[in-house]
């Protein structure tokens, strides 16, 4: 295995970004060896990183490939290179408030800014309360420094991203863990904007819990025989993380 390259850095505000490269993967950080976009450049149609995978795991209760997505937070655009490479006819918009970071989403991380992919520069705050659009999937995954934002779990941002979504549509929402307590405050307003129709997925390799919350969904049961075409079609184990789900989730305490 070679040593990583660094193939560019810029100074961002107080951050400072960069792409690296080792071998085959390529991955951006803000200068603080935490990656927050992972591509392989041989593979379009994969996703390295195992929380942008769990991020699109509520296919297991939709059963669907979504025909529209938001990405609130694009980093390297790499959730958009993948629908774009392995599911070309969804549509996406993808917005972040860098200009910098869309600029080298594209330059770099080969995210689509064309066809049925758009990039937009603007803060998701503003975009869900102006959007004439509705999604079946909103992938929101935000953080400033290494927190996610207060304002990801108030009342009213919520409220307008389930308005955004479609009868049948979802948001998976990453969330970097502090403290017990404060999950537990951060889950209970998800759930409450939710309507208690939420499921929680843990990372054991980062201190991410992914909540998948559902607009209307009764309760389901899933049955693993029904993972390996669902696999097959987004190669993601989907098996696992519904393993993981059933060890984070209480019977009854949310869609399972």
């Amino acid at each position: 295995m070679s040593e990583a390259e660094l193939l560019y850095s810029v100074q961002e505000g107080d951050k400072q970004i960069k792409v690296w490269q080792q071998d085959k993967l390529r991955w951006l950080e803000y200068g603080d060896e935490l990656i927050q976009t992972e591509i392989d450049m041989i593979r379009p149609d994969y996703l390295p990183e195992s929380f942008n995978r769990a991020m699109l795991s509520g296919a297991l209760f939709t059963g669907q490939v979504p025909g529209r997505v938001l990405l609130a937070g694009t980093g390297g655009g790499s959730t958009a290179r993948y629908f774009a490479n392995r599911f070309p006819d969804v549509m996406g918009d993808a917005v972040d408030l860098s200009a910098t970071v869309l600029d080298i989403a594209q330059r770099f991380f080969e995210c689509p800014n064309a066809n049925n992919w758009q990039l937009i520069k603007g803060d998701i705050r503003n975009y869900i309360q102006q959007c004439p659009s509705r999604y079946d999937l909103i992938v929101m995954d935000i953080a400033i420094g290494h927190a996610t934002p207060d304002w990801v779990i108030e009342p009213d941002f919520l409220t307008g991203c389930r308005q955004l979504l479609t009868d049948a549509g979802h948001i998976a929402i990453n969330l970097i863990v502090e403290s017990e307590q404060g999950f537990l405050t951060q889950l209970a307003a998800i759930r409450q904007a939710f309507d208690r129709q939420t499921v929680c997925v843990s990372l054991s390799e980062h201190r991410n819990v992914i909540i998948l919350a559902f607009n209307q969904l009764n309760h389901i049961e899933l049955k693993p025989g029904q993972f390996s075409q669902l696999e097959d079609q987004w190669q993601i184990e989907f098996g696992q993380f519904y393993q993981q789900m059933l060890k984070d989730n209480p019977t009854g305490s949310g869609v399972i």
